[in-house]
């Protein structure tokens, strides 16, 4: 055996749990959230739908969840290499909280954050570059209408792009195992809100000091005005490129009055490019 294939052995090794975890935990919580808010609390949340008298088809549901399928296999994979990279002793990654000073430990949150966030919006917006996007991020714009289970459908490409960072970070960065753990969990969660189709955030939320933070609406107008509002969980990348949707203020403030029907018309997906 040669040492490639001896590697390539010990990754797979901890894929098949890296998989059923993520089919259980991503699989089962998404349906979860998906039958809450869009079947059995439908009527009671219409106020807060962002595009009112729309439903998702059962045919885009279907195409979203084959995307989810190969998401959650590259997601497993990449959950592999780096508790591989952990067993070699490569990977700065710790278990013991003494063994860095605690400020690190509470900073390196906000920090891998912040990196993900920045990583995120400059991938994103080279993926709506016209020479990459209607091969790639298309995929994703197929679902104007967007619900939790257009949180993980991609073409196969995208995932591995908007993944990569956390190898080269895991090499760079000592990081204790729990601060990653809650990294993902919040990325799980901004991930399932933003897509979520539905605004839960109070009226007055981009008056107080967390205005910095995106909101289902943000991401909602990405979706049906395909330009701005590129970035994930925070809104400094577009305030400083200029990128973020104009109407973005005036829309989070109507998706607090209750609409019977949606008023603003989908913009042609191939607009999407830069």
């Amino acid at each position: 055996m040669t040492d490639l294939t001896s590697h390539v052995v010990e990754i797979l090794k901890t894929y098949p749990a890296g998989l059923f975890h993520g089919a259980v935990v991503i699989g089962v919580f998404t349906t979860f959230v998906f039958v809450v808010f869009w079947r059995l609390f439908a009527a009671p949340l219409s106020g807060r739908k962002l595009q009112p008298g729309k439903d998702v088809k059962g045919s885009q549901i279907r195409r979203e969840l084959k995307n989810a399928a190969i998401v959650m296999s590259l997601n497993a994979l990449f959950a592999s290499v780096v508790l591989y990279l952990v067993s070699q002793g490569v990977a700065k990654v710790y278990l013991d909280i003494l063994a860095y000073p605690f400020w690190w430990t509470f900073l390196s949150f906000p920090l891998l954050l912040i990196l993900n966030d920045t990583w995120f919006y400059w991938m994103h917006r080279l993926l709506h570059h016209r020479r990459l996007y209607k091969y790639v991020h298309h995929e994703h714009h197929k679902s104007t209408t967007v619900n939790p289970f257009t949180s993980f459908s991609f073409h196969v490409i995208e995932p591995l792009l908007l993944t990569v960072w956390i190898i080269p970070a895991v090499l760079i960065m000592p990081l204790y195992v729990p601060v990653i753990a809650f990294v993902q969990l919040y990325g799980l969660l901004d991930n399932m809100k933003s897509h979520l189709g539905y605004e839960l955030y109070p009226k007055g939320f981009n008056r107080s000091p967390l205005r910095f933070l995106t909101t289902a609406t943000y991401h909602d107008l990405h979706h049906t005005r395909f330009k701005g509002n590129y970035a994930l969980h925070f809104r400094f990348w577009d305030w400083i490129m200029g990128t973020e949707n104009t109407k973005y203020e005036e829309a989070f403030q109507d998706a607090h009055r209750p609409r019977e029907t949606a008023t603003d018309d989908v913009d042609d997906a191939n607009q999407g490019i830069i």
